[in-house]
């Protein structure tokens, strides 16, 4: 299933240019297909912890409302980008999202160069992240100098993904960002982070909206589709060949 549902061991995924293994597991929802839309063929069923019936449910409820909160985000992104405000609604309804719940397991010995996830961008067009249970994450500001970041209680960090940056020909840009290790004196401490990563259905195109190009952003990205952009992206990151 190219890790899109369930659970994926340590090490398992590594930052796109790196052999590496990330210092992380971490367990997939996927879409919950409710009507009638053939899309259903296109994914793997979600998979029910039968030890733990309220990890489904809760699950799923964190799914639905985060998937919510991001139509929510790409409407504002929309009238920003002088769109129609719903431009991204039939495109992302049954789209192909995840919701990750990732364990950082304590780090027992010295990690040489892996760290709990190295810089990277995410393939999709936002990603939703509410606050983790330890600090590491960090983000790269426009000097090119990383910052550290937390999501208080009650606000969501919303970061650009490749999808978002290659559609509006780089007007947005993906956010470059990473989680790295404790202090030493905290290696022995797990953390725990629950990012929402919001993608459209695989027939979405990604070719450059027109009003992105001019004399001065000439077209940077060949044309290609949502689907067809993220399978290249899960080849890079170890998880599909």
């Amino acid at each position: 299933m190219a890790g899109q549902r369930g659970y994926t061991s340590f090490g398992k995924e590594h930052a796109k240019g790196r052999n590496t293994g990330d210092l992380k597991e971490f367990w997939h929802f996927g879409q919950y297909v409710e009507d009638n839309d053939p899309i259903i063929k296109e994914y793997p069923d979600n998979v029910l912890v039968q030890e733990l019936p309220i990890f489904n449910s809760v699950g799923k409820e964190a799914y639905q409302t985060l998937e919510k909160a991001g139509q929510s985000m790409l409407r504002a992104i929309s009238i920003y980008l002088g769109l129609d405000e719903n431009y991204f609604d039939a495109k992302i309804h049954n789209g192909n999202s995840i919701l990750r719940p990732i364990h950082y397991p304590p780090i027992e010995g010295e990690p040489k160069d892996a760290v709990r996830a190295a810089e990277h961008e995410d393939i999709n067009l936002i990603t939703l992240l509410m606050g983790a249970s330890a600090d590491g994450l960090e983000v790269m500001n426009k000097q090119g100098e990383y910052i550290a970041v937390t999501a208080l209680p009650d606000h969501i960090v919303v970061n650009v993904g490749d999808m978002l940056q290659r559609l509006t020909n780089n007007k947005l840009r993906s956010t470059t960002h990473r989680v790295v290790n404790p202090p030493r004196e905290k290696w022995g401490q797990s953390r725990f982070s629950i990012p929402f990563f919001l993608h459209p259905r695989s027939d979405m195109s990604l070719n450059c909206l027109e009003n992105c190009i001019d004399e001065n952003h000439p077209k940077a990205y060949n044309d290609i589709r949502a689907g067809g952009y993220l399978n290249e992206r899960l080849a890079e990151i170890g998880l599909k060949k």
